[in-house]
């Protein structure tokens, strides 16, 4: 269902469950058209050619909707993904495109700490033990700790810098792989065969990219320690899920800890999600209301800037 606001100069769309924080400095400007999620397609080409800035936290944004409209002058990201944006699209039409850099790092961060804790403590399971099988069997409880283990960081951005030093804290020891050269870093850095072969946790924090796509896959997961984890809060694109399927059945990993998938909503009739070994949650890592009214804000400002101020947006990641 679409929401419409109308008369003021500027026109935004907003594309998903945008927290008010945010949507308040838009309306101080622009008229807005709010599509909520899940966003179809039908309605965004029918706003698109009327809009001049658009709030981009969900939908795809390929060369259909890019043709259809008229005289927009930014995306800004609610968050930092682009997966769903055709950037090369957008670098020919001329569209700028911000994201919110720092807003849901610790987020997403804390939210991975949370997974690991309750993949090795079995905390889910326990819940269940009580609550529907009332039972009391501790021993079958017993886990690890995450102090002393080795915690493999895959992709060394702002949250993967986050993840390293929240799991440093806690006692582990920390190994960095990242595709780029990483600078400013306290941690060793290994190839990616390296950082699987020896790491009990490996937390996935890189972009999806054609080149990132099923980086984990019937090549990579059976390199993994016996008895490790795979925890992924990035996008469900970098996982093989057929393959983990068979990892996670006939090793050598002992479990998984998804927020992402490849497909959201997923298919929930896939094998993935009939083992015992796996620990989901539905794309929440972010899901704070401090990253979301950060998320709102940040990318409501980078749309004034643009529209009010005339001013090219403070990140425009297709500015190289």
């Amino acid at each position: 269902m679409l929401a419409f606001e109308m008369g003021k100069q500027f026109h935004v769309l907003v594309l998903g469950n945008v927290r008010e924080e945010g949507l308040d400095i838009l309306r101080d400007f622009a008229d807005l058209t709010i599509l909520p999620e899940p966003v179809q397609k039908t309605d965004l080409l029918k706003t698109i050619p009327h809009t001049d800035g658009v709030l981009h936290k969900v939908a795809k944004i390929d060369a259909d909707v890019l043709h259809a409209q008229k005289k927009v002058q930014i995306f800004a990201r609610h968050g930092v993904g682009l997966d769903d944006l055709d950037l090369d699209a957008l670098r020919r039409a001329g569209i700028p495109v911000s994201i919110t850099e720092t807003a849901n790092a610790n987020a997403v961060a804390e939210a991975t700490i949370g997974l690991a804790l309750a993949a090795t403590r079995h905390f889910v399971w326990g819940d269940k033990m009580i609550k529907h099988d009332k039972v009391w069997e501790r021993e079958r409880m017993i886990g690890k700790e995450i102090a002393g283990a080795t915690v493999g960081i895959v992709g060394f951005g702002r949250i993967g810098r986050r993840v390293a030093d929240l799991f440093h804290a806690f006692g582990a020891d920390i190994a960095v792989h990242d595709a780029s050269p990483v600078k400013q870093c306290h941690y060793p850095v290994l190839t990616l065969e390296e950082l699987l072969k020896t790491s009990e946790f490996v937390c996935l924090h890189c972009p999806l990219t054609s080149e990132t796509r099923n980086l984990m896959n019937d090549a990579r997961l059976p390199m993994m320690k016996p008895g490790a984890i795979l925890i992924n809060t990035s996008r469900g694109g970098l996982i093989d899920t057929d393959a983990l399927v068979r990892a996670l059945e006939h090793g050598p990993i002992s479990g998984a800890a998804l927020d992402v998938f490849d497909t959201e909503p997923p298919d929930f009739d896939h094998p993935l999600f009939t083992l015992p070994n796996v620990l989901t949650t539905p794309h929440v890592a972010a899901m704070t209301v401090e990253a979301q009214v950060a998320m709102a804000i940040m990318s409501a400002n980078e749309i004034r800037r643009v529209l009010v101020e005339g001013l090219a947006p403070t990140n425009n990641v297709l500015a190289n």
